[in-house]
């Protein structure tokens, strides 16, 4: 088993989206929720998992649970690449996978993750479009498709909406390896 298999960095055109300008928004983070599999919680990172497990119910998919430490380490690099924003080599110097290495390690030593993989994305536009805009990108880019359509059992999301309305997104893949978590459950009971 590889503690980390191969990965795409696809920071590719289609990864720098420009949406129709929209309003402004007030808030800088957008709130999510480890909410139900099949319905948005109304937030950016409820609605692109709910959109990104349709998707994959139509491929023969499972749906992927939303785990707590995966939320946080995708906000925080979501917020990371805001704080940063045009710092990053590229075509619009908003995105970068920086640091993947150790979200990955992060998530196999501490989260008894394996297959760790992230796509990211920025958009400009109104909070209610977002999220299609950010799913429809990833769908069209064969290798952010490919993340959506592994064979994953769990998934983070973090969304960061910047002052001038930029939003800044980065979901996390990954499998849970339950037998050693329910092995950690058991030396717990001890």
């Amino acid at each position: 088993m590889k503690t980390i298999p191969c990965h795409l960095f696809v920071a590719a055109a289609g990864a720098m989206l420009l949406a129709s300008c929209g309003p402004k928004l007030d808030s800088t983070t957008v709130l999510m929720s480890s909410g139900p599999v099949s319905k948005s919680d109304g937030s950016i990172a409820g609605n692109i998992h709910a959109q990104v497990n349709s998707y994959r119910a139509t491929k023969g998919k499972s749906a992927l649970s939303r785990h707590d430490g995966l939320d946080r380490m995708a906000q925080q690099h979501s917020e990371f690449m805001r704080r940063n924003r045009g710092k990053f080599s590229g075509s619009s110097g908003n995105l970068t996978h920086y640091g993947f290495e150790e979200r990955a390690l992060n998530a196999q030593r501490t989260m008894s993750m394996s297959g760790v993989a992230e796509n990211i994305a920025t958009c400009s536009g109104n909070f209610g479009s977002a999220a299609n805009t950010l799913f429809g990108a990833w769908k069209g880019s064969s290798g952010h498709d490919k993340n959506m359509k592994g064979e994953w059992n769990a998934t983070g999301i973090g969304v960061v909406v910047d002052s001038d309305g930029t939003v800044f997104a980065t979901q996390i893949f990954a499998t849970q390896n339950h037998s050693h978590m329910a092995m950690v459950d058991r030396m717990r009971q001890f």
